[in-house]
């Protein structure tokens, strides 16, 4: 019974504290990507049906790149800014650590983004075949690692989520309608393009692409988490 009553207990502090990160970090972005691309799917189911060249102007494979690392970059630059947290003070007394909370709120983000992604990826391939499923995979995962890596550590530097969630919408902007244009210019940028296709190029500096963007972003992910490890930083003392 007495083991019972404490499984009982912890999954109800599991539950709440499950309920209270969901509250602080918010609902709307997960919502608004599932919505988009819903909308994008039925119109797209319905215009191919009924004969319309609708790939001529949106490219299926493209689409779930394009919508839900975005959404998961606005969110997550809102997951912990110093300046942004009202009871920051209170959350440096707790015993458990700043950190640990951090990464709680950042894995329901990013569990909540990825099966939303996944399930838009399995019926967008499942409908057209657009490629490989693999490499529609890794689209959206290394370019949501990086933007989700810009957003967090601009917040981190800026103490701001505002700042995080324009530097991930600059980024995401300007590498969809003048990261080809860069390249003309500068060859050396193809690591750096966060939406770099696979026929640009070739497969193979494609992948290198997608390793050197999920190196990047997870490289700013720790460095946002040192910074969170910074008592008198956080508190604006220097």
């Amino acid at each position: 019974m007495g083991g019972t009553e404490l499984s009982n207990k912890n999954r109800g502090i599991f539950l709440q504290g499950l309920h209270l990160n969901i509250k602080l970090t918010g609902w709307w972005p997960v919502t608004a990507s599932t919505a988009i691309l819903a909308v994008i799917f039925m119109l797209e189911l319905h215009l191919t049906g009924s004969g319309g060249a609708f790939f001529d102007t949106i490219y299926v494979r493209r689409v779930v790149e394009t919508i839900a690392p975005l959404l998961f970059a606005i969110q997550a630059a809102f997951l912990f800014g110093p300046d942004n947290e009202p009871a920051l003070e209170l959350l440096l007394s707790y015993p458990r650590p700043l950190l640990s909370l951090f990464l709680d709120r950042l894995l329901l983000v990013v569990g909540l983004h990825v099966i939303v992604a996944l399930i838009a990826t399995f019926l967008f391939e499942s409908i057209w075949g657009a490629e490989n499923l693999a490499l529609a995979l890794v689209r959206w995962l290394a370019t949501g690692i990086a933007l989700g890596g810009v957003a967090i550590f601009t917040t981190q530097v800026t103490r701001q989520g505002v700042f995080g969630t324009l530097m991930a919408t600059l980024l995401w902007a300007g590498s969809i309608y003048g990261g080809d244009s860069i390249l003309k210019a500068w060859k050396w940028f193809w690591p750096f393009h966060v939406y770099l296709q696979p026929e640009k190029f070739g497969l193979g500096f494609y992948l290198l692409n997608r390793l050197a963007l999920i190196g990047i972003g997870l490289g700013l992910f720790l460095l946002a988490m040192k910074f969170l490890g910074d008592e008198d930083r956080l508190l604006g003392i220097r």
